[in-house]
């Protein structure tokens, strides 16, 4: 079979999955699709059947694009840290409580929270190249005080695996936002093929207030 019609036919049946309620994730999805099916272990042309999976989650974000376009940590090195490891992925910030556009879609300035928004940019990037499932249920964050300055420090542990996981989240900062839109998503990578835990609530409460965040973890 041609890579043409390789490429045609993956792509046909991709669309005819509708499975992914991301627009901005499918096109990766998609592309690691089609490499897959190019070639097999053998190089030959192969049409292996296997569900859409969930590209890296964040990659489209407008919040991941902010962060991006303003210079990442190379830009934030002064007020957010990451150290990650095969078995732990931590970010911490220390700076403004809000009032700074950092990795906000809108350009907002509720900054603390948006922590977690540069939790996903940066971590599924990571993840990808490392075979590890977060664990959801375990997830530490702790805030405050410090010189004056609020502090935010989220602590995701990771376990080995045999696949490439992904970590998403929806949030609020003093309200919270409920679990269906994590739900749903987890539902429906499960009805595709794929492997999904959760929602998991997790609060943080400080002097910032509280923080009310609702984690999935999936396979890609």
């Amino acid at each position: 079979m041609s890579l043409r019609t390789t490429i045609k036919k993956v792509l046909q049946e991709e669309v005819n999955r509708q499975t992914i309620n991301e627009q901005d994730d499918f096109m990766s999805a998609l592309l690691k699709r089609i490499m897959d099916t190019i070639k097999n272990d053998k190089g030959e042309t192969t049409t292996e059947s296997k569900p859409l999976g969930i590209g890296v989650v964040g990659s489209g974000w407008k919040s991941c694009k902010a962060w991006r376009d303003k210079g990442g940590l190379s830009h934030w090195g002064d007020k957010i840290k990451i150290s990650k490891s095969s078995s732990n992925f931590t970010i911490s910030y220390k700076g403004p409580g809000s009032g700074i556009s950092i990795a906000h879609a809108a350009g907002g300035g509720d900054t603390l929270h948006q922590l977690y928004n540069v939790l996903i940019c940066e971590i599924n990037p990571f993840l990808a190249t490392t075979k590890a499932k977060p664990n959801i249920n375990n997830i530490q964050v702790s805030g405050g005080k410090e010189g004056g300055k609020s502090t935010l420090k989220i602590s995701v542990p990771l376990e080995s695996s045999d696949e490439h996981y992904q970590l998403d989240r929806r949030g609020g900062w003093n309200h919270d936002p409920g679990s269906s839109k994590m739900d749903e998503k987890c539902k429906k990578i499960k009805n595709s093929g794929g492997k999904c835990e959760g929602s998991v609530r997790n609060v943080a409460s400080g002097p910032f207030g509280k923080i009310t965040e609702y984690f999935i973890t999936h396979t890609m």
